[in-house]
């Protein structure tokens, strides 16, 4: 069963109060399209649809002890970050607890890549590394732009100035952060850019053309 709308709203207000709930709710919705026990594998064969998290949790091992990484829940944490993020299989299909692990991810992501960078710059590069571990393949993906898009759906845009924190959080104990955060997906076929989003998208409209400008620099190195 799909989280609706609402129920993602509350689970975000409920579990990761750092970070705004139109944020989270764009991620859940672009991640897993609010299906609670979703996998995905990533370079494998997908399994059938999980309705519980003890048969979600016994798949996913499955694989990981093939050799995968799986993508598991609603904010599609991957496997090999589970151990930094304190995350077990009795705990990673928790709604609650999943979310809190999305909202740390995309802290992290975000306070690594604030410093030099407006908010909605720094949002979205840390959107960026949320799906590939890389501060600009998620531009040339879409997985950005797409998850602007869906933070249409809760009919507002994401308040930059509440969306993430400035504490830092800390780094885990026994892991280096760059490479836990790499591993955070399989690195996707790079696709074309998107098209420039339409006018009515005022959370994406007005920084697509800076992005562009952006994207240029930080290929180049630039911060």
């Amino acid at each position: 069963m799909a989280y609706s709308t609402a129920a993602i709203l509350a689970l975000a207000s409920q579990c990761a109060p750092s970070v705004a709930p139109e944020t989270v709710l764009a991620i859940v919705q672009t991640e897993s399209s609010g299906e609670q026990f979703a996998l995905n594998v990533n370079g494998g064969k997908q399994p059938a649809r999980q309705t519980n998290a003890a048969d979600a949790a016994a798949t996913a091992r499955r694989y990981v002890a093939g050799g995968y990484s799986v993508d598991l829940g609603l904010g599609q944490i991957n496997s090999r970050n589970m151990r930094w993020l304190g995350l077990t299989w009795e705990t990673v299909f928790d709604p609650c607890t999943n979310v809190a692990a999305l909202a740390r991810v995309l802290t992290t992501n975000y306070n690594a890549v604030k410093a030099g960078r407006d908010p909605q710059t720094a949002l979205r590069v840390a959107l960026s590394m949320y799906n590939t571990g890389s501060q600009t393949r998620g531009f040339r993906n879409g997985y950005v732009a797409k998850v602007i898009g869906n933070a249409g759906v809760a009919d507002t845009g994401i308040t930059y100035a509440q969306a993430l924190p400035t504490v830092a959080v800390a780094p885990p104990a026994n892991a280096d952060l760059r490479e836990a955060l790499i591993s955070e997906n399989t690195a996707p076929q790079e696709r074309p850019r998107p098209a420039p989003p339409p006018k009515w998208n005022v959370f994406e409209r007005a920084a697509y053309e800076k992005e562009t400008q952006i994207l240029s620099e930080i290929e180049r190195g630039s911060i």
